[in-house]
Formats: C-alpha cells, structure tokens, sequence
C-alpha cells in the first residue's frame, strides 16, 4: 500500500482499502466453525465433553471469568443459531 507509520493512518481505514475484515469478526468466524466440529463429534468424544465441563471448587469474589462457551452461545445468539444447526454445515457456513 505504500502507507507510512508518520502518515498516522487508522486501522479501519487500512483494512478498508485493503479489503479485510475487523478482527474480532474473523475470531467469531473461527469459534462458530470450532464448535460446529466439536458438536458434530461422537458424544464419547472427550473434546465435546470438555466443552461444557464445570470446574469444581471455590471460586474467586468477584464476577465469574467468561468462558469460550459462553462466547459461543453469545455468538450463535446474535446470529440466530441454535445447537441443533451445527448438524447443518451447509446452514451454518451460509450464516457465519
């Protein structure tokens, strides 16, 4: 492109020109694709079980830290996903 770091461009006006996607997006992208392997797995799988797993013990004070499935069902709900469509690839890659 050309651009220098004294020109003091901004982020999203490079990708823009360059024709990229934000980042945060691309990490939803790869979450949502993630899980739809994992839910698709045998139930047996020790992946899928790990998934939903619930750590035992004492917590810390404060707010619970968020976990990757509570990422993932964030993102299935604002794209107006449900579990059940991981079975469905084809749905899935046309709304991801």
């Amino acid at each position: 492109m050309g651009v220098k770091l004294n020109e003091r461009k901004k982020s999203e006006e490079l990708r823009g020109l360059l024709g990229l996607e934000p980042v945060s997006l691309m990490i939803k992208k790869t979450r949502l694709r993630w899980f739809g392997h994992v839910e698709r797995k045998d139930d047996n799988d020790c992946v899928k079980h790990y998934t939903t797993w619930e750590v035992e013990g004492i917590r810390q004070r404060g707010c619970p830290k968020k976990t990757w499935y509570d990422c993932v069902k964030n993102d299935t709900e604002s794209l107006g996903l449900s579990q059940q469509d991981a079975q469905s690839r084809n749905k899935r890659r046309r709304r991801i």
